[in-house]
């Protein structure tokens, strides 16, 4: 669902910012310990960038490939010494080409999130101009024209990474998880602050999402279902409304 954020004025609801009064962003330390809250509560962040970042940094060697929560790791160290290492992936018809990045124990490695949907990857690596199959990969087949390539698959679906709001093209998508069968809607001051305008489709049980187009600069939300108003648990990014409630706060880059 894509719809325009509205600027049409509408009846004020309980705890609507004053129009003269613009919310103002919490400072570091209350952002850091609302932070640590969303984490405590159970909220889903695949992928946590220090995790991926000490399984990149602390690869010696060409190992299999491995997942780290959405993100498949692939990884190369050349025999001889090598100036590019790269892969294409199947499920992307071959046509994008991602090079590897060398860190600092002098092997190669890509770090690839796995697009929803994908299980089984196939793929083929290139060192200096020349394709082949993962050499760290021991699971390879070949097609009928004779072109062998390394194949992975994912014993289950990764947990994904939710971040509110995502770019989706010109617009944002916001994802919103809790109970099924519930009515969530958006309110934010790109729709003056209406409970009923911009309402979430269940994409799957107790996952709604919406995509909105808003206009450039920032912004501050929350979601409303039951009749209260529920801060994004998405987004460590917040503020504070002039009645002293929290709510979420993004900056639109369109």
């Amino acid at each position: 669902m894509k719809r325009h954020a509205s600027h049409t004025e509408t009846t004020p609801v309980p705890h609507r910012p004053a129009a003269q009064t613009r919310p103002k962003r919490v400072g570091l330390v209350r952002c850091l310990l609302l932070t640590c809250m969303i984490f405590c509560s159970g909220a889903i962040f695949a992928a946590d960038p220090i995790t991926l970042d000490i399984a990149v940094k602390s690869i010696d060697s060409s190992r299999p490939p491995r997942m780290v929560d959405d993100v498949l790791i692939l990884s190369l160290k050349p025999d001889k010494p090598s100036l590019f290492v790269g892969v294409r992936f199947a499920h992307e018809s071959w046509k994008v080409l991602h090079p590897y990045a060398m860190n600092d124990r002098g092997a190669f490695v890509l770090d690839y999130p796995v697009p929803e949907g994908v299980r089984e990857i196939r793929y083929r690596i290139v060192v200096d101009g020349l394709w082949m199959p993962d050499p760290a990969n021991p699971r390879t087949e070949t097609d009928a024209a004779g072109v062998s390539f390394s194949v992975f698959t994912l014993e289950k679906e990764p947990v994904r990474t939710i971040v509110n709001p995502k770019p989706d093209g010109s617009a944002l998508t916001f994802v919103f998880q809790g109970n099924p069968g519930r009515r969530v809607s958006l309110v934010g001051d790109f729709n003056n602050w209406d409970p009923f305008m911009d309402l979430l489709d269940e994409t799957t049980p107790g996952t709604y999402s919406i995509t909105l187009c808003v206009s450039a600069g920032e912004h501050w939300y929350y979601f409303f279902s039951d009749g209260r108003r529920i801060l994004d648990r998405f987004n460590a990014q917040t503020g504070v409304d002039p009645d002293g409630g929290t709510v979420s706060y993004f900056v639109s880059p369109s």
